[in-house]
């Protein structure tokens, strides 16, 4: 069977959602998909994906030694030519699931058919690829998946760099479409202008495919929690007026970059409207008492809100070591409508 899809969570700097994102939207995507083998290559330098997906930084803390550096021993197996490459890429037979953790067997919170390719938790020195070797390994990688009996769906996280490092380059080649998180800010739209700027010079040159399938306007304030329709694009809560202010000012910038680097967005824009409804998101800020218990304890949200429904009750306890996070399931409620939402525009905007 195929790979079915491919896509990369990338932003410019750190702190901007893609983990968060990544976690969440692989979790909901296999949970929703159970027939389909969701893989997530976790190929960050501090592995804090990794961590929320093996139960939570304490949880993962246990596993480092024997679970971490997946990556690391896929790329980085004997070598047996001068000129670096790797024997696996010579071999005759190569399987990728040889490097995989199938992560229900690690975390129970998690779907069957979610595994993982982790590249560690610690900070490394990312070995240098020429475009020859790196489009080698992606085209080992892929075939795999494509030669499998089963169908895949690959998800990819990546550190934040205007620059991408060896490992970022490595996502981009895997991964056919990008999804871009940041602030909702100007201040972060000119410095993503100039990620995707450098995205535009690689796929010019042909080292990369990757196309921007949509940006996710993130940590969105809200000013109260009824849906609204903005340009034809359905968002689950009311933003503050401020924030759509803001919003309108940065979606004209970025048409205007869409225009400026044709080619570079999925969806080419025939107007400013259709484009934010096609190339953009919009997502709430997240709530603390739902967000921290998930990451700490690698309990998607998903995951949260079927259990509270399955109780019956209004409120959930979520213990994380000495901190206690009490939840109503309104809250946890207006969290997933969030995700939901991102989660069906993905599916949309992937098979359109």
């Amino acid at each position: 069977m195929p790979l079915q899809s491919s896509h990369v969570f990338a932003s410019h700097i750190g702190h901007t959602g893609k983990t968060t994102l990544a976690y969440q939207m692989s979790s909901y995507y296999a949970s929703k998909h159970p027939d389909v083998m969701v893989l997530i290559m976790d190929l960050a330098e501090e592995g804090d994906l990794t961590k929320r997906l093996l139960g939570g930084v304490d949880a993962a803390a246990e596993k480092v030694e024997s679970l971490f550096g997946g990556v690391f021993r896929l790329l980085q197996a004997a070598e047996t030519r001068p000129s670096g490459l790797t024997s696996w890429l010579w071999s005759s037979k190569f399987e990728v699931m040889e490097h995989a953790v199938k992560l229900k067997d690690h975390n129970p919170a998690l779907p069957e058919n979610l595994y993982l390719i982790s590249s560690g938790a610690y900070p490394r020195q990312e070995p240098d690829m020429s475009d020859e070797v790196r489009t080698s390994v992606v085209a080992r990688i892929r075939k795999s998946l494509d030669e499998s009996p089963t169908t895949w769906k690959l998800f990819c996280d990546t550190d934040g760099d205007r620059r991408p490092s060896p490992y970022t380059l490595l996502a981009y080649g895997l991964c056919d479409q990008a999804i871009v998180p940041l602030h909702l800010n100007k201040g972060d739209l000119d410095r993503t202008e100039t990620m995707l700027g450098v995205m535009n010079e690689y796929r010019q040159r042909g080292v990369i495919q990757t196309q921007v399938l949509f940006i996710v306007w993130n940590f969105v304030k809200v000013q109260k929690d009824e849906p609204m329709d903005y340009r034809g694009m359905p968002i689950p809560f009311t933003p503050t007026k401020v924030c759509m202010d803001i919003l309108e000012s940065c979606n004209a910038r970025l048409y205007r970059n869409a225009q400026e680097l044709p080619g570079l967005f999925v969806h080419t824009p025939a107007s400013q409207v259709d484009f934010i409804k096609c190339s953009t998101a919009v997502l709430r800020v997240l709530a603390d008492n739902v967000l921290k218990p998930s990451e700490e304890l690698g309990l998607p949200v998903a995951e949260m809100e079927a259990r509270i429904s399955e109780s019956g009750k209004k409120t959930m306890k979520f213990q994380s070591g000495d901190i206690s996070y009490d939840t109503k399931g309104e809250t946890i409620s207006n969290v997933m409508d969030g995700l939901k939402q991102l989660e069906e525009k993905f599916e949309a905007m992937s098979l359109s």
